[in-house]
């Protein structure tokens, strides 16, 4: 089935709730109900362009096929945090990129030569792309969090700090990113155990440590917020640390083991 006629929809929908919150945002508004329904409407395609995606490239994840499920977790993530805390304005900037990844994905997708994965693979994969986005949200929305901390401090304000959700909306998103994070991450080191029958070997033990370490410091950042009540400077810390770990995990191992080591 062709990927052109979802991903166009799924594009001009997320560009349409961009815009519209854009535009409410000019107003004054922080809620704009258009715009949070076409981004519902925006995830529910995205989600449908990259399960077709994957089923037509045999489970196997193209750039755009990433990039789409990442942005449609983003798109998760703000939707049910709008629900309590007012964060709509990210959608300005999550929509529209969520957008152009389902673009890439519906228009430039190469044909597989090799055979479809099995179904426990692609879960392990799914996870794992997932869980790394979910940590790599939280390690960003923990550095400015600290910045927007910071920034309140001074005077006179910055004007980039009106742009921002409020400092408590924006802590509530954390927190539920860093549960989020954590929960990803778990399906993934699991899956990997059940289902990858080389997680242990030697060309990814050192993928597995730094993940394994990068769940350690989710849960640590976990346990402070519930030991210390509300967000604070150690659990923010301990989330970018945590985000370190899996980024060198998924992307910097290679280069390390042959530069460094």
């Amino acid at each position: 089935m062709s990927l052109l006629v979802p991903g166009l929809l799924a594009t001009s929908v997320l560009f349409a709730s961009g815009v519209r919150q854009f535009n409410a945002f000019q107003n004054g508004q922080i809620r704009d109900y258009w715009a949070w329904g076409l981004a519902c409407v925006g995830l529910l395609l995205t989600v449908a362009l990259v399960a077709l995606g994957f089923e037509a490239n045999g489970g196997r994840p193209t750039t755009g096929l990433m990039g789409s499920l990442l942005g449609a977790l983003l798109l998760l993530i703000v939707i049910g945090a709008s629900l309590h805390q007012p964060v709509n304005a990210l959608l300005i900037g999550v929509a529209p990129l969520t957008g152009l990844f389902t673009l890439l994905a519906s228009t430039l997708t190469p044909e597989s030569t090799l055979g479809p994965l099995n179904l426990e693979t692609v879960i392990h994969i799914v996870a794992s792309i997932v869980a790394y986005g979910s940590v790599a949200f939280a390690g960003t929305l923990s550095l400015l969090v600290s910045w927007h901390h910071s920034q309140l401090k001074k005077r006179p304000l910055s004007p980039w700090v009106s742009v921002l959700p409020p400092l408590d909306a924006m802590e509530h998103l954390f927190l539920r990113t860093v549960q989020i994070a954590w929960w990803t991450l778990s399906v993934a080191l699991i899956t990997g155990v059940l289902y990858v029958a080389d997680f242990w070997a030697q060309q990814l033990a050192h993928k597995t440590a730094l993940s394994v370490l990068a769940w350690t410091g989710m849960t640590l950042a976990l346990w402070q917020h519930f030991r210390d009540g509300g967000v604070t400077r150690h659990m923010r810390r301990t989330a970018v640390w945590a985000a370190v770990l899996l980024c060198v995990g998924y992307l910097g191992s290679k280069a390390i083991l042959e530069f460094l080591l």
